[in-house]
């Protein structure tokens, strides 16, 4: 088991991993006061550059060295660039309550430019900080010129960043996991960005260096050329008497390196000789624990700990995170395999009664247990109305993404917010489930984009059956997903008190 040694690839790779996963975390919980963000991802560069160089001296106590250290560039940095990325923020919230048809088009691009200029002058400083010492315009000059020079492999990565928001609004349920592999992805590779552009300023600034010493050099031995041929010309150079070299010496040396040879490999002869049985018995891992605990014998108590921090603690947090993903993803397998219907609510709340009715009632109207099969009712109602305002943007995007990637088997929605959500093509087209105008009257349909029938209105004995105000209609819409079609339909026929076909 040579790849359990703390030097081997796939241990080195492991605790890469884990080291700037455990970073992340660090950083997520010295950015909770704000102020400090700054700081925080400064300290995150400073040791993840390090990590991924394989320069090997732990996470926390460098992390938190780094994070004193950079302390005061890092916050300065940080307040002038939240300021720029607060009034940006206005002026985007401007454009949407506007509307992005009648924004100006200059004012459009302006904004999208000076985001992204702000975005990559973000990205950039804080390893700048990290890496160099200067005066605060130099920082933001040299971040200007290492945007403008790693411009394409920065919006790569800016663009892997912003599908990982997406894929974590899109797959909510995911997050951790989602979160926790793209930090840990767009860290890396910022990294390998960084540490590439680095070393090369560097090494153009060591041959810089290096030819003005040279020139120097050469200018020094030129002048001193010069001055030894004007004292030859002026005195006569006596004759000197060169000391015999002995014919030997030559051979004496090679002997005398030959026997050191001879020597060392004796000495490794002999340490493999005395090298104990009980070392040789015993499979690899045997001999992996024999070997740690002879690393920590006649360690202080201290020193075993910091030595576990050092090399393992790292690891096993990586591995509490693959133990806690996989029994989760299992759960969460197991979990969906018995859900075969989940619903939401939009402008309309439930009773209890009408929670029952709506999964646990429908449950056994198909000859199910509620432990073999299971039936959701989203917990939180989604209040929209028809003029949504900015606040409920964000969550109104976060809906339509449900909506758009199948969450929902079907939704309730009363009758306000019907047009918000049936323009777009969300929902299934009922002639693909039931014959609708042998069971409902026009007047029960709703006609979505292109005349296509996507909600059926809930019947006035429903509507008590749930809890429902009866000032307001309420419409069912049934979300695409082929593989629980013939549960939508025996849905509808359970809510209609129908046996529709399908």
């Amino acid at each position: 088991m040579n790849f359990l040694k703390p030097d081997s690839p796939v241990m080195r790779l492991i605790s890469k991993i884990a080291d700037i996963l455990v970073l992340n975390i660090l950083t997520i919980i010295c950015s909770i006061p704000i102020v400090t963000i700054g700081a925080a991802v400064t300290a995150n560069f400073s040791v993840a550059m390090k990590v991924v160089k394989d320069e090997d001296n732990g996470v926390f106590v460098p992390y938190f060295k780094a994070l004193k250290k950079n302390f005061k560039p890092a916050t300065i940095a940080w307040l002038v660039l939240g300021m720029a990325i607060f009034l940006i923020v206005i002026d985007w919230r401007w454009i949407i309550q506007s509307g992005w048809g009648t924004t100006p088009f200059v004012y459009r691009f302006l904004v999208i430019f000076i985001s992204a200029f702000v975005w990559l002058i973000t990205l950039s400083i804080f390893p700048l900080i990290a890496r160099y010492e200067m005066k605060m315009m130099e920082y933001f000059k040299a971040a200007l010129i290492l945007s403008i020079t790693r411009f394409i492999p920065l919006a790569l990565v800016s663009l892997f960043m912003l599908g990982s928001v997406i894929a974590c609004i899109w797959y909510a349920r995911w997050f951790p996991l989602l979160y926790a592999f793209c930090t840990l992805t767009s860290m890396y590779f910022l990294c390998l960005i960084y540490i590439k552009a680095f070393n090369r300023l560097e090494m153009k600034q060591k041959e810089g260096e290096e030819e003005e010493e040279s020139e120097k050099e050469n200018i020094e031995e030129a002048e001193e050329t010069e001055e030894v041929v004007e004292e030859v010309k002026e005195e006569e150079i006596p004759e000197t008497e060169i000391a015999p070299v002995p014919a030997n010496a030559s051979i004496m040396e090679e002997v005398s390196h030959a026997q050191a040879v001879k020597e060392l490999h004796k000495e490794m002869e002999i340490d493999t000789e005395r090298e104990p049985e009980e070392e040789i018995k015993g499979n690899k891992l045997t001999k992996f624990i024999r070997t740690e605990k002879k690393k920590l014998k006649g360690l202080t108590t201290k020193q075993k700990i910091g030595y576990f921090v050092q090399y393992y603690l790292p690891i096993v947090i990586l591995l509490l995170v693959f133990i806690v993903g996989v029994s989760w993803f299992g759960h969460d397998i197991y979990i969906n395999h018995k859900i075969i219907l989940k619903g939401g609510m939009i402008n309309c709340q439930v009773s209890d009664a009408g929670r029952k009715y709506m999964t646990d009632d429908f449950i056994e109207s198909l000859g199910y247990t509620t432990k073999q099969r299971t039936a959701l009712l989203s917990d939180t109602n989604l209040d929209f109305k028809s003029d949504i305002d900015f606040e409920e943007r964000y969550l109104d995007i976060s809906l339509r993404a449900q909506m758009a990637t199948g969450t929902f088997s079907y939704l309730l929605i009363r009758d306000d917010a019907m047009y918000n959500y049936t323009r777009d093509d969300y929902f299934t087209d009922l002639n693909s489930l039931i014959d609708i105008n042998k069971y409902f009257e026009d007047d029960e349909i709703y006609y979505g984009a292109e005349d296509v029938p996507v909600g059926l209105k809930l019947r006035i004995d429903t509507v008590r059956k749930l809890g429902l105000s009866e000032d307001h209609d309420y419409y069912v819409v049934f979300g695409y997903n082929t593989g629980e079609m013939k549960t939508q339909n025996d849905f509808i026929g359970y809510l209609f008190n129908l046996d529709p076909e399908a």
